[in-house]
């Protein structure tokens, strides 16, 4: 299907002649009427009868007529709402993320992205795996770096780094370590694995015994939440908690080396303004929300 040909086929007879139909679409004549002899040969039918006075719709002209106006105003009120949503964001915004991002930052975001620009719903779709967006019809997605899919357009959000985390009531009753070896001293709890860590700028070995640990950060900062030990988490997560107590940083010399929070979303040649307004949105205020706790 050729849309410029049945473009052309519909303005000939809008207009009333060829020259007219040709003036409107700046165009020559003679290629206005190649397209519409195109349109009938390729339809295998004839759509304008021609005299040399006066044009008029065939009974097959006057019902493709009929069809193709419907078709091309649906296809111009397409581009207009397009070119609205470029300006305005508008539409349902399908977001995926990460389980511990889904229950600490992510809902957060969202809240005053959706006062910002309210016409915008929004999906939020949890999941520890990696969904295929185009796929799943999902506009954007929030992972943690680095990243290797270079099919997907990349934007960061944050960067943030891990350590170790306490209640004040659990150091009250032990004490607060001063060394990595005080911690053999105490209770750890949640993730307790061995790993690298930076130590005043040098990479060392830390190695963590847990009688509690489970794969969940939500679950290990209730661990923490109950005054059951120390234990580790991404700093960026542990500042967006709501509605809990605020933890203590302990050995604040040792941090996990920093890892970056980034948007990705398919290539495509219009990105819906939902998209970019939230990208632009959430990347200044997750800044604002860490760094004000």
């Amino acid at each position: 299907m050729r849309i410029d040909e049945i473009t052309v086929f519909v303005r000939v007879l809008e207009a009333g002649s060829f020259a007219a139909a040709a003036r409107s679409l700046g165009m020559p004549t003679t290629t206005v009427s190649a397209k519409v002899a195109a349109l009938e040969a390729r339809l295998g039918t004839t759509l304008i009868q021609r005299t040399t006075r006066q044009l008029r719709a065939t009974p097959a002209g006057e019902l493709y007529l009929d069809r193709c106006r419907t078709a091309l105003q649906e296809i111009e009120t397409a581009e207009a709402e397009l070119a609205s949503d470029n300006d305005e964001p508008t539409g349902t915004l399908r977001i995926t993320g990460p389980t511990a991002l889904g229950r600490t930052l992510l809902p957060e975001l969202i809240a005053g992205y959706r006062q910002e620009f309210p016409a915008v719903k929004v999906e939020v779709l949890v999941m520890d795996r990696i969904a295929d967006l185009v796929a799943e019809s999902i506009d954007l997605a929030i992972r943690v770096g680095p990243l290797k899919d270079s099919s997907l357009i990349v934007r960061k959000l944050l960067d943030g780094d891990g350590g170790f985390y306490a209640s004040q009531a659990y150091l009250d009753r032990h004490g607060t370590p001063q060394t990595l070896d005080d911690l053999a001293n105490h209770q750890i709890v949640g993730f307790a694995r061995g790993g690298k860590m930076l130590y005043r700028g040098e990479i060392v070995e830390v190695t963590l015994d847990a009688p509690i640990t489970t794969n969940d950060f939500h679950v290990s900062r209730a661990f923490m939440d109950l005054d059951l030990g120390i234990g580790y988490l991404p700093s960026p997560l542990e500042k967006a908690w709501r509605g809990q107590q605020a933890l203590v940083r302990v050995l604040p010399e040792y941090s996990t080396p920093p890892r970056s929070l980034y948007f990705v979303y398919p290539r495509q040649r219009f990105v819906p303004a939902r998209v970019r307004s939230f990208i632009t949105f959430a990347t200044a205020r997750a800044e604002l929300l860490i760094s004000s706790r």
